[in-house]
């Protein structure tokens, strides 16, 4: 799984905000898993997370991520920089925020990855 990303992509000091495109994930506080913002709400699924191209979209799901953690759904809501696939999946570039996508990473029989079918191109 780690040779699929690459260590991150790292911002330059001239760089500002997050490197497009990204989801948002975060913590969900009462069942202790990787949930990623949609148009309606949280999901486990990577597959339905909404996708920001621009910075204001990505400021807008930051900005509906702060509610979300100050009414305690959620903690620890970023930014993940993201690659689309040719499946129209959107992976994560950054090796730790994929294997947080994927799930648990003991087997891909077990966990998100074989609960929602996503297809990393393995």
């Amino acid at each position: 799984m780690a040779k699929d990303a690459k260590a991150g992509p790292k911002a330059s000091p001239k760089s500002k905000g997050p490197q497009l495109p990204v989801m948002l994930a975060a913590n969900n506080l009462l069942e202790g898993d990787v949930v990623f913002l949609t148009a309606d709400g949280w999901t486990r699924d990577p597959a339905e997370a909404l996708v920001a191209h621009e910075a204001e979209v990505a400021a807008d799901l930051e900005a509906r991520a702060g509610v979300a953690v100050k009414a305690n759904e959620v903690v620890d809501a970023y930014l993940v920089p993201v690659e689309i696939l040719p499946n129209g999946l959107a992976a994560a570039r950054h090796f730790r925020e994929l294997i947080r996508q994927r799930g648990p990473s003991v087997h891909p029989a077990y966990g998100k990855e074989a609960e929602f079918h996503n297809d990393y191109g393995r």
